[in-house]
């Protein structure tokens, strides 16, 4: 299924990403959608799918797909470069986002330690500990240790992640390893690899998924992908907006801020005088002393109505975010020139100054630790 991030290793089973010593695996022309099929409402993804773009996410979504597990980290060090990008464009299309770590460990030292790095990676995109941690149970030297000391080391991994408040766990391996070099059990239900020449049907139903090809081809992708059925939810419960509270944004910012552009033919949205109880105010940044908060701004502006609004996507490097009344300037957004921006609330305020109406979009970023009111003029 996956290649570890050593390239130049050669690691036993592995073929074109894909795990070729399961049982009934078989090498074959790459698969293309089909009603005999199994469901494939899974891929996973690693640095080997770092090309992949925004617009193939969302195809992947357009073609079934309900979630994506990402390769977080490796051993005791790795971590996948493309993380965070792979979350942003899984955010984007909607997907349930879940991760997983390629396991060497071969004590219960290094579980432990092999843990803290998977915690560590994604602890760097988000905060939510609802979502999906597997265990990754295939690299050759695994295949050297007794069934038993595996299963310990497997334990201890886990013990380590519930510690960090990790309580969803999986442990994904090929179907001749199972029962044989390593057991599920009631907090590994297992997430089974096995290959057959020709799909079909359901494997392995108490299990939480079934990977059953490892070189299938969604339209106008031109790449082959894993996939694999699911056989429950446990794999679709964490929800498509993962973000991180993290709060690092660079304070720097410009001598002096464009000033917002208005908008008088705006209309009132259908919830018109409604107030979000969640209307997106984060943490406030700080700045350049005495340049942040400006009464005098925050006084210049009535709040019309404010509510809240469904996610779109924008990128902008004109203009601030600002708080909700336009009292505290969060930061310019011409320091984040790559961001993505998403939505979740919109209001529409007076200019005492001018006589003329704003509507400001609020957004956050896509890993959540950037966020502020912009003027939708601005956003592209």
């Amino acid at each position: 299924m996956r290649k570890s991030f050593k390239r130049g290793a050669v690691i036993l089973g592995l073929f074109a990403g894909g795990i070729l010593f399961g049982t009934n695996a078989t090498a074959h022309a790459a698969l293309t959608p089909s009603s005999t099929q199994p469901g494939a409402n899974m891929v996973d993804v690693s640095s080997w799918q770092g090309n992949l773009t925004a617009a193939d996410y969302q195809t992947l979504a357009q073609n079934g797909v309900k979630a994506v597990t990402i390769k977080a980290s490796e051993g005791t060090g790795y971590i996948n470069p493309y993380l965070s990008q792979q979350v942003q464009y899984a955010q984007q299309a909607g997907l349930s986002i879940n991760f997983y770590h390629f396991v060497h460990f071969t004590t219960t030292d290094q579980a432990a330690q092999e843990a803290q790095n998977f915690m560590n990676a994604v602890q760097s995109v988000t905060s939510s500990k609802d979502v999906v941690m597997v265990a990754d149970f295939e690299s050759s030297e695994l295949g050297g240790i007794s069934k038993a000391n595996n299963d310990a080391n497997l334990a201890a991994f886990d013990s380590a992640l519930n510690q960090g408040g990790y309580n969803k766990t999986d442990l994904y391996t090929m179907a001749s390893w199972l029962g044989v070099k390593i057991d599920t059990n009631a907090s590994n239900q297992g997430w089974i690899a096995d290959y057959p020449a020709t799909p079909t049907g359901s494997k392995y139903p108490s299990a939480n998924a079934w990977q059953w090809a490892s070189d299938y081809r969604f339209p106008n992708i031109n790449q082959n992908l894993d996939v694999s059925q699911l056989n429950n939810s446990f794999y679709l419960n964490s929800g498509s907006a993962v973000a991180s509270t993290n709060t690092n944004a660079n304070s720097s910012s410009a001598s002096s801020a464009s000033s917002e552009s208005s908008s008088s033919s705006a209309t009132k949205p259908s919830n018109s005088g409604s107030s979000s109880k969640n209307d997106g105010e984060i943490v406030k940044i700080p700045g350049p002393s005495g340049k942040q908060y400006s009464a005098a701004r925050s006084a210049s502006v009535k709040l019309v109505w404010r509510a809240n609004m469904g996610k779109h996507y924008y990128t902008t490097t004109k203009g601030a975010r600002y708080s909700k009344h336009l009292g505290t300037r969060y930061g310019y957004n011409s320091e984040l020139p790559n961001v993505t921006w998403v939505t979740d609330a919109h209001e529409k305020l007076y200019k005492k100054n001018t006589g003329n109406y704003a509507i400001y979009y609020h957004v956050r970023s896509t890993v959540g630790n950037h966020g502020g009111w912009i003027w939708r003029g601005y956003l592209n």
